[in-house]
């Protein structure tokens, strides 16, 4: 197990594990009929030929880590970790496969079915981001809780749910693994649909590593903090010349101090005379 991985499976499964019926914990065979898969599985995205791959090893060796499973209360087993080899047993016309039944709620649930996956390395960038958001969303579990679950720092588990943001033409390419989780950071620094859509393309064509990226996005940061700095300047000579314009039609001096947003206007008087004129000004 990767100790970096927060509390580990194993440390998941033995917390929720306490019970006095025998079964519970203990190695089994089930029949590979008798049990479903998980449709809340993080992963979604099984590769033929590395089951392929995995089935032949298990008719070499069978099968060394055993499913973990649960009782579905219906005369199934619902598998909480291992669906990838219970899909490779399958290809290697096992009957049976060996086991673990623990008991879990369905937050726990997902909380296994999460690590076990992340300890293997077997998601994608999206695949990790949306067993998160679920986390998150459907249990309200924290950032902190999270970070304790998987072993991962709350800024990564924060870059991660961003990936999300992302056009769905670059996700799709992150899913494909044509793009990866770095190269995700840094388009989302770029900002804008349009330049990440057309920074993926290019990525694809010459082949280009995260830190080139990573100079594109910070050029574009450049240019687009230029423009703004362009813009403010543009409005506050605007702003200016109609304070000019204001002080020119009461007669007093007047300052507008502000931007495009918000701000405020001083208008300054010497005496009664001068304030009269300016509330008749604006009647």
């Amino acid at each position: 197990m990767k100790k970096s991985l927060g509390k580990g499976l194993d440390s998941l499964i033995r917390s929720n594990n306490e019970s006095e019926n025998s079964k519970v914990g203990n190695l089994n065979e089930v029949f590979i009929s008798d049990i479903i898969p998980n449709d809340k599985q993080p992963r979604k995205n099984f590769d033929e030929e590395s089951l392929t791959d995995l089935s032949e090893s298990i008719k070499q060796h069978g099968i060394i880590q055993p499913l973990t499973i649960k009782d579905n209360n219906d005369g199934k087993y619902l598998i909480v970790a291992g669906e990838r080899r219970w899909r490779a047993a399958q290809i290697a016309g096992l009957s049976k496969v060996p086991v673990r039944v623990i008991q879990a709620d369905e937050k726990k649930f997902s909380e296994l079915a999460l690590v076990e996956n992340l300890q293997r390395e077997d998601l994608n960038p999206i695949e990790i981001a949306k067993a998160i958001k679920e986390l998150i969303d459907i249990y309200k579990l924290t950032n902190e809780e999270i970070s304790q679950i998987i072993g991962k720092k709350r800024s990564s588990i924060l870059n991660t749910l961003r990936i999300l943001e992302l056009p769905n033409e670059i996700q799709d390419l992150i899913i494909q693994g044509k793009l990866s989780r770095g190269h995700a950071i840094a388009l989302l620094s770029i900002g804008f649909e349009k330049e990440m859509l057309k920074v993926s393309r290019i990525i694809l064509e010459k082949n280009l590593s995260v830190r080139d990226v990573e100079k594109i996005s910070k050029k574009y940061k450049a240019n687009n903090n230029e423009e703004v700095k362009k813009e403010n300047d543009s409005n506050q000579i605007y702003i200016l010349n109609l304070g000019k314009e204001l002080e020119n039609r009461l007669g007093l001096s007047t300052k507008i101090k502000g931007n495009s947003n918000s701000g405020k206007v001083e208008i300054k008087y010497t005496n009664l005379e001068e304030l009269n004129n300016l509330l008749r000004f604006f009647k």
